[in-house]
């Protein structure tokens, strides 16, 4: 059974590598925001937008998540992207994907390691890969029957990261490879409303060690109305901060989904 995993997930990241790549920083908290369970879980993702008119553009960005558990060992893969098309032209196609590997102390403590791999056409950014690791403990379990659940989670740790942007749409003398070490720290917020409504709040900070002006910062927050528990609606805000994009971009950017959320 567990060499058919390993195989699934085999050819899963051959099809997700060989397209491109996504955007800056990847959260998918609210994919696995439950307690895992032995065994394969599957998650996914679909949102949209549409508009016609004066100019006709559409937007779609998905994401298909495995989870395999055995023991206190367990094991994801995480893989999307998002495509927007105007005027029947595609304008940007991004795609990620992560395998995550996490050992369970406890309900309280893991270990994480990771590897990544993305990119992102309006972002200039060809291909970014990370690799990294750390330590998530649970600073905050607040517990009121099943009517309320409060939980914080505190993440440390260091990652590396390889960055190579579009150097034909860059000033000549501007760089555009790069390779730096930067910490990882994030907060992750969990409310859960009767079991059926979830409001996750992820920050991801991460700073370049060899340069204090020089940091990442991501804030998003995910409300998940469940239906059922095979599927949830699912409306996300992210606020993105670059402390130094390339000159031709901006640091800040807001965005704004729609969506479903399936759990198998």
């Amino acid at each position: 059974m567990f060499s058919k995993v390993i195989l699934f997930f085999s050819i899963f990241i051959l099809i997700i590598t060989s397209n491109s790549f996504s955007q800056s920083i990847v959260n998918t908290e609210k994919l696995f925001s439950s307690k895992p369970v032995n065994g394969i879980t599957f998650s996914s993702e679909l949102n949209g937008s549409a508009i016609s008119g004066n100019a006709s553009v559409f937007l779609l960005g998905y994401s298909l998540n495995l989870a395999y558990k055995k023991d206190n060992h367990f094991i994801r893969l995480l893989g999307g992207g998002q495509n927007i098309i105007q005027n029947q032209n595609e304008v940007s196609n991004s795609i990620f994907s992560q395998l995550r590997y996490n050992y369970l102390i406890n309900d309280n403590n893991r270990i994480f390691a990771f590897g990544q791999i993305q990119g992102n056409a309006i972002l200039l950014l060809k291909r970014r890969m990370l690799s990294g690791g750390g330590y998530r403990t649970k600073i905050i379990n607040l517990k009121k029957d099943s009517s309320l659940k409060f939980s914080i989670d505190l993440s440390l740790g260091l990652m590396q990261e390889i960055e190579e942007l579009d150097k034909d749409k860059l000033p000549n003398n501007e760089k555009y490879y790069t390779n730096y070490t930067r910490s990882i720290i994030s907060l992750v917020g969990v409310l859960e409303l009767n079991q059926k409504i979830s409001i996750i709040n992820t920050i991801y900070f991460q700073q370049y060690l060899s340069n204090f002006s020089d940091y990442r910062l991501l804030n998003e927050t995910n409300l998940l109305l469940k239906f059922n528990e095979k599927l949830s609606f699912s409306i996300d805000v992210e606020y993105r901060l670059d402390s130094e994009p390339p000159s031709v971009l901006m640091n800040e950017d807001l965005n704004s989904n729609i969506g479903l959320v399936i759990n198998l």
